[in-house]
């Protein structure tokens, strides 16, 4: 199938409605009471390193103001670090804290956690396609963001 193919559009039509639904179906298994608002805003830092606050909105896709508040709050958590950004001293650079890495590692377990016994009675064979196929996924999603 090549990319002129229009299956190839339907495919990946598939693949962001999929990854979309497999993310609610994790976020309603799960049962701790992590905001799903500040996994989403610390794994994007976590990607990023140090950000402004303005990049930070473009690329969540909320406005600036939503983007301070959210900030602001998991900042006051100590999940978040600031610093003054070094080719302008008039902005500021957030990044991920120490405890908001080990907070995001524990919410990702725990997703996993919720979502494992309903991939229990995959085949080995499964699991290394489903490994194959998402190592694919990881290699163009870095590439096109190398792009951006």
């Amino acid at each position: 199938m090549s990319s002129t193919d229009p299956q190839f559009r339907d495919l990946l039509v598939e693949l962001v409605s999929n990854a979309h639904r497999f993310t609610r179906l994790a976020s309603a298994l799960s049962v701790d009471d992590r905001p799903r608002p500040w996994m989403r805003a610390l794994s994007l830092l976590e990607e990023q390193g140090p950000i402004r606050i303005s990049t930070f909105a473009r690329l969540d896709r909320c406005s600036q103001p939503s983007a301070t508040a959210l900030l602001k709050r998991l900042g006051e958590e100590g999940l978040v670090s600031r610093q003054t950004d070094p080719d302008d001293c008039r902005a500021v650079l957030v990044g991920i804290s120490d405890d908001g890495r080990r907070w995001l590692a524990e919410a990702r377990h725990e997703v996993a956690d919720a979502l494992t016994p309903h991939f229990a009675h995959l085949e080995p064979e499964q699991v290394a396609r489903i490994s194959d196929g998402l190592g694919e996924l990881r290699a163009i999603i870095r590439t096109a963001a190398a792009e951006r």
